[in-house]
């Protein structure tokens, strides 16, 4: 739909002259359509197509023109998640200085995000806080839920879980106010994480089938990769208690389930993700005696391990 919707906008015909006899489209309709575009194809890990919308803008709205801020805040949040996606913290914070000059709350926002991925909680939380409150203020609905969620996950990373579940339900509430069903969709995961967490599974599995459909049809790769890795998650906790073959079943099911995570964090290179994919992988090889798939797990996860920095939030805390 939003795709959609993007390629109607750049088909609208509102033509300004740009020399005698020639004509095109130079609105901020225009430009604003194709930053949009090219932020859709890099969540797909698209990411050459993206460059090439870049390109476009980039001569389309030179650096000098009035819309030439849209193209530049597009082309660094783009940068800033490849970054976070690879664990290259210290280059999405070089990016934060960027996207702060052209959005001061964007910039807040993903400045949050990097002390979070670098376990700094308490300063994450306080401009969080700080950025809830303007963007109430502003009725910025959905930096709102974006930041509820954002708080939701610092207070996993003190083990908190039964206190995010209040926020996420206010999030929710507030996403389905304003028909924000994609967010809507990200809360619901959110939730099911707390209750995964919370030592309920089941109850997890059966709200993460509302939320999922949405995701893996219409959602960003990354989001698509946390809901499989949440719903394997969630299989192999359901399997504990079972019997030794009713759990080897299970086990089977939730390597799938990891096999398709693996897929989407693949295409959009986040080797974090994978990292703890291959060590889920790793484990659940080993209790089904699968040998050769374990060491080959493992030895992927080494590799990966040995690559990335070591002050990442623990996978047992992260959606």
């Amino acid at each position: 739909m939003a795709l959609q919707q993007a390629q109607l906008l750049l088909n609208m015909s509102s033509l300004e002259p740009v020399n005698f006899g020639v004509h095109q489209n130079n609105t901020e309709a225009f430009a604003v359509a194709l930053c949009h575009l090219a932020e859709l194809h890099a969540e797909q890990g698209l990411f050459g197509a993206a460059s090439e919308l870049l390109k476009h803008l980039k001569e389309r709205f030179p650096p000098h023109t009035q819309h030439a801020k849209l193209w530049m805040l597009c082309d660094l949040k783009i940068q800033f998640e490849r970054a976070m996606n690879d664990g290259k913290y210290h280059l999405s914070d070089s990016l934060v200085t960027g996207i702060a000059a052209l959005n001061k709350t964007e910039g807040l926002y993903r400045k949050a995000l990097v002390l979070k991925a670098q376990n700094q909680t308490t300063e994450a939380y306080k401009i969080l806080q700080r950025l809830l409150l303007y963007c109430e203020k502003s009725k910025c609905t959905e930096m709102v839920i974006r930041v509820m969620l954002s708080i939701a996950e610092l207070y996993w990373q003190s083990s908190c879980y039964a206190t995010a579940l209040p926020l996420l339900l206010q999030a929710l509430a507030l996403a389905r106010q304003f028909h924000l069903q994609y967010l809507a969709s990200e809360t619901i995961l959110h939730l099911a994480f707390s209750q995964l967490m919370l030592g309920i599974p089941e109850q997890a599995l059966n709200i993460l089938h509302m939320a999922i459909e949405p995701i893996l049809a219409h959602g960003a790769v990354m989001d698509k990769g946390r809901a499989m890795l949440l719903v394997a998650k969630c299989q192999i906790a359901i399997s504990a208690p079972e019997s030794p073959k009713r759990k080897h079943q299970a086990l089977e099911v939730a390597v799938q389930s990891l096999d398709e995570a693996r897929e989407y964090f693949g295409k959009v290179d986040c080797k974090e993700r994978l990292r703890d994919v291959y060590y889920l992988q790793a484990r659940l090889y080993n209790s089904l005696g699968k040998t050769a798939e374990r060491n080959k797990c493992s030895m992927l996860f080494r590799q990966l391990n040995q690559e990335l920095p070591s002050h990442g939030v623990p996978l047992i805390t992260r959606l």
